[in-house]
């Protein structure tokens, strides 16, 4: 049959031709190339590490201010 010989072929050739049949259809398209994907995760995890900061200094200014008053 002809999902048997398919399945024989898998079997005897080699492991790669496999793997890169499989690869080939679990990837899909990626929005933006990979440095440019790179390059928004870090700018993401900029601006996440800046606003921390921000949101603790002013956290730190109103314990400051309230426990003056």
């Amino acid at each position: 049959t002809s999902s048997g010989s398919f399945v024989l072929t898998l079997i005897r050739g080699s492991p790669q031709r496999a793997i890169h049949g499989t690869v080939r259809l679990a990837r899909r398209p990626a929005e933006l190339p990979p440095d440019q994907c790179q390059d928004s995760a870090v700018t993401y995890v900029a601006i996440s590490v800046v606003s921390a900061i921000v949101i603790k200094k002013r956290l730190c200014l109103c314990a400051v201010t309230m426990s003056n008053t």
